[in-house]
C-alpha cells in the first residue's frame, strides 16, 4: 500500500505536459543554397543541436538565420540585454564596441593555429574578455566560435611581401586595422561589405580594386576570381572569434540541469567549429583554384616578415585604446604563453 501511494505521489508531481523553453538566437548568416553551407551557420547548427539533446528537449535554441528588419545587427547585443525579441546571439568581436579589448583578436599573428585557438576559447583571457563584455552589455556569455583565421590575400598582381600592399587600392578590414599601414601605405582602403561584394561591387567593370582581403570561404560568391587572378592564403593573420550571449534573466530561469547543458553545448561547439572552419577553408581553397585562381599558402619566412611588419604596430593600438594598457598587455601575452609547452626546441 505505501508503495502505491508513494508511486502516486511521484506521479502527481510530475508536470503532465511541459513545454519546451524556446530562446531565439539573433544572427547575421544566412543558408546558401547550391554551396557549402558558412562554418559559422553549421557552428550555430551544431550548438543547436547539442543544447536539446543534453537537456533532453527542455530547451531549444532557435537559430534565426539572416538578416531581418526588427533585429538591426550592431543592436543584437543590446536587444538580448532586453530580451523580448531575441534572447541570445552570436556575433563577431567588432559587434561588442564597447569592449575595446575585444579586438586582441584582430592583432596579426598573435596566434599559431587550431591549438591556440582551441586552448583560448576556455582561457583565463577569454574569461576576462567575457566579463567585460558581460559588464558593458548586461548579457551572459556562453562561448568564443572561432569564425576566421586563415586568410585569403587577392590580388590583380602576387601579393607576397609587406610592401606589395604600398601604393595599392584595397578592400578589407575594420577601421581597428588601420594602425597597420603607416609605415606600408596604400594608395586607398576602402571597407566594401560581404553584401555589395556578392552583388560585384570589387568586380565589376571600372573597379579599381587592386587587393582585396577576406575570409577564403566568401570568394566563390564574390565572384573574386573574375578580377583577382591571385590568392595568397596567410594562415592566423587574425583570429576572430564569434561570441555568444545570452539574457541574464532568462540563464537565471533556467535549472541547473539546463544550464549545464547549454555550458556544455558550449564547450563542444568552440571545439567543432575549429574543424568546421578548417573543413569550409579547405573546400574554398579547393573550389578557388578549379575556378582560376593561382593558388599560394604563405611560407614560414613570409609570416616572420609580415609579423614583423604588423604584429607590434596593432598590440601597441589596441593596448593603447583599452581601458588598462598594462593589463591588456599581460593578456596579450598570456595568449601567447598558451601553447608555450608546443614551442619547438
Amino acid at each position: 500500500m505505501k508503495s502505491i501511494i508513494w508511486l502516486v505521489t511521484l506521479l502527481t508531481a510530475i508536470p503532465a505536459t511541459a513545454q519546451p523553453i524556446v530562446i531565439k538566437m539573433g544572427n547575421v548568416l544566412s543558408t546558401r543554397h547550391g554551396v557549402m553551407p558558412g562554418h559559422m551557420i553549421r557552428v550555430q547548427q551544431h550548438l543547436a543541436r547539442r543544447i536539446q539533446e543534453n537537456t533532453n528537449g527542455e530547451v531549444i535554441w532557435e537559430v534565426l538565420e539572416g538578416k531581418r528588419a526588427d533585429i538591426p545587427p550592431f543592436t543584437m547585443p543590446a536587444m538580448t540585454a532586453k530580451g523580448d525579441v531575441i534572447q541570445a546571439t552570436n556575433v563577431p568581436a567588432f559587434f561588442f564596441p564597447r569592449v575595446p579589448e575585444m579586438m586582441i583578436q584582430s592583432i596579426p599573428f598573435l596566434f599559431t593555429g587550431a591549438e591556440h585557438s582551441r586552448r583560448f576559447a576556455t582561457s583565463e583571457p577569454a574569461r576576462w574578455m567575457a566579463e567585460k563584455v558581460e559588464h558593458a552589455y548586461d548579457v551572459k556569455v556562453l562561448g568564443f566560435f572561432v569564425v576566421a583565421s586563415d586568410v585569403s590575400i587577392n590580388g590583380v598582381i602576387p601579393i607576397v611581401d609587406p610592401e606589395d600592399f604600398a601604393g595599392k587600392v584595397m578592400n578589407g578590414f575594420h577601421d581597428t586595422w588601420k594602425p597597420m599601414w603607416t609605415e606600408i601605405t596604400p594608395k586607398r582602403i576602402e571597407f566594401v561589405s560581404n553584401a555589395d561584394a556578392v552583388k560585384g561591387k570589387l568586380v565589376e567593370e571600372g573597379s579599381d580594386f587592386d587587393i582585396n582581403i577576406g575570409m577564403i570561404q566568401n570568394n566563390h560568391s564574390q565572384s573574386l576570381y573574375e578580377r583577382f587572378e591571385y590568392t595568397n592564403l596567410v594562415p592566423n593573420f587574425y583570429n576572430i572569434f564569434y561570441t555568444a550571449v545570452i539574457n541574464w534573466d532568462v540563464w537565471s530561469s533556467l535549472t541547473p540541469f539546463q544550464q549545464a547543458g547549454i555550458d556544455a553545448a558550449a564547450r563542444d561547439a568552440e571545439n567543432a567549429a575549429i574543424a568546421y572552419q578548417h573543413d569550409t577553408m579547405m573546400w574554398a581553397y579547393q573550389l578557388n583554384q578549379s575556378e582560376g585562381s593561382t593558388m599560394r599558402m604563405q611560407t614560414a619566412a613570409e609570416r616572420e616578415a609580415w609579423k614583423a611588419a604588423f604584429h607590434a604596430r596593432m598590440k601597441s593600438a589596441i593596448a593603447k585604446n583599452s581601458s588598462d594598457p598594462a593589463e591588456t598587455l599581460a593578456m596579450i601575452q598570456k595568449i601567447q604563453d598558451l601553447v608555450k609547452d608546443l614551442e619547438w626546441r
